[in-house]
């Protein structure tokens, strides 16, 4: 079993997984560059970090603290990445140069970060020798909510990930035994698509937009969001996701308006209490719009696209998102064009060259 992870990342996911990895027995460095300093130095001030919520409670200290990459990237065995997407360009020029041997590489969430990796990693001559792969969602819905403090919303489940290419998959799992509970998907377009996060958090929040411009940071869209309005448009985006879902021969792992419903009902299910606690959004350009349009909100739509498979009402919902934020979220987007699927080439090749 392997020893040495490095979590890439000051956020709440990077003290999150940094946590749970310590907790589990690993080595564990935490990374991020000088705009994370403060959040860095809070872990080595406070001699760890505190982790809170539903992945239990105590204090976890990781082997290192560092902003040195090449420190961190050449001490792993496993790298965790837990950046937004629209950093995962310069994580992966900040790691390329130091990857060698038998290393991996685990995008969290993944939003189709793998293909810019890739890519870069093809530049630099990263050895074919190492795995990367990215998961299905995030590892856990979580929020800093003091200086070395991360509170978890839900239990850390098992993850389903999957390599690029996806043959790779199992040799990620085997080579990567005891760090989580891993489940293989086909393909990383596979968890792309199935990741409930661009169904449930891109109309909610410009629904909710009025809110949230008058509450900003106090806004919990789970609290606070969930209308019956929201709810409307979840199902209706749901059952144009579950139409595409089926012409590629996949079914829904779960459903985004039950899920919602069950968070309305306060009384029945008080197993999400400590999740109807994690705020956000703040704006209109918080992650929950701009990341999941951008990443699996666009590739669904491109899929749909190349699949002949009509998403009216996603659609206005991507396009009322870019209008908003002045932004063309489909056209900049990780769609299947962008990363280099020409029109050209039927959703069946595209699958037999992803797997």
């Amino acid at each position: 079993m392997i020893r040495k992870i490095t979590v890439i990342g000051g956020g709440s996911t990077g003290h999150a997984a940094a946590a749970l990895l310590t907790k589990k027995g690993f080595e564990v460095t935490l990374c991020d560059k000088e705009e994370f300093a403060g959040e860095l130095h809070a872990v080595e001030l406070n001699g760890g970090i505190l982790l809170r919520g539903c992945a239990g409670r105590g204090i976890y200290t990781p082997a290192c603290v560092t902003q040195n990459f090449e420190k961190a990237v050449k001490n792993a065995e496993l790298l965790f990445i837990c950046v937004p997407a629209g950093r995962h360009r310069e994580i992966a020029e900040k790691i390329a140069p130091y990857m060698k041997g038998e290393q991996s590489v685990l995008i969290l969430p993944g939003n189709l970060g793998s293909f810019i990796f890739q890519e870069i990693f093809e530049r630099h001559n990263v050895p074919d020798s190492v795995i990367l792969a990215e998961m299905e969602g995030n590892l856990c819905p979580c929020r800093l909510t003091a200086p070395a403090e991360v509170t978890v919303g839900l239990p850390v489940r098992a993850k389903r990930i999957a390599a690029l290419p996806g043959r790779r998959t199992e040799e990620f799992i085997e080579r990567n035994q005891g760090v989580l509970e891993f489940t293989g998907n086909n393909n990383v377009l596979e968890g792309a698509l199935l990741s409930d996060n661009y169904v449930l958090h891109i109309g909610a929040t410009l629904l909710a937009s009025g809110m949230i411009a008058h509450m900003k940071e106090e806004f919990i869209l789970f609290r606070h969001g969930l209308t019956d309005y929201v709810v409307s448009l979840t199902e209706a985006v749901r059952q144009e996701r579950r139409k595409l879902l089926e012409a590629l021969g996949l079914e829904e792992r779960s459903s985004a308006t039950e899920f919602f419903e069950e968070l309305r009902d306060w009384r029945n299910h008080p197993e999400y209490d400590v999740f109807r606690t994690l705020t956000g959004p703040d704006s209109l350009k918080h992650r929950y719009v701009e990341e999941d349009a951008s990443t699996c909100g666009a590739m669904a739509l491109s899929c749909a696209e190349r699949t002949g498979i009509q998403m009216p009402v996603f659609r206005a919902v991507l396009t009322i998102a870019s209008a908003v934020n002045q932004d063309d979220y489909y056209a900049q987007g990780r769609t299947l064009e962008n990363l280099g699927y020409g029109k050209d080439m039927s959703m069946e090749d595209i699958l037999i060259e992803l797997n």
